[in-house]
């Protein structure tokens, strides 16, 4: 039996179903693919936070890519 990540241990505690959309849609080829791109994608935020130097431009940085990151991962609509 493979060890359980801590995501997997927080839906057992909580009885939350492994056939839940969401849960199933994490487990694709193309959710992998984009979330190496939100990867690459915060590095090369994090490079352009040290350019700038400045407190507003790296709260705006920080907030785009949060934003675009997680709307990115989101599951297509049906």
């Amino acid at each position: 039996m493979p060890p359980l990540n801590i995501l997997t241990k927080i839906r057992k505690f909580y009885g939350l179903s492994e056939q839940n959309p969401d849960i199933q849609w994490t487990k694709t080829n193309l959710y992998r693919r984009r979330l190496e791109q939100v990867k690459t994608g915060w590095i090369i935020s994090g490079v352009l936070m040290l350019a700038v130097e400045n407190v507003a431009g790296i709260m705006a940085i920080l907030f785009f890519s949060g934003f675009m990151s997680l709307a990115f991962l989101e599951r297509d609509g049906e």
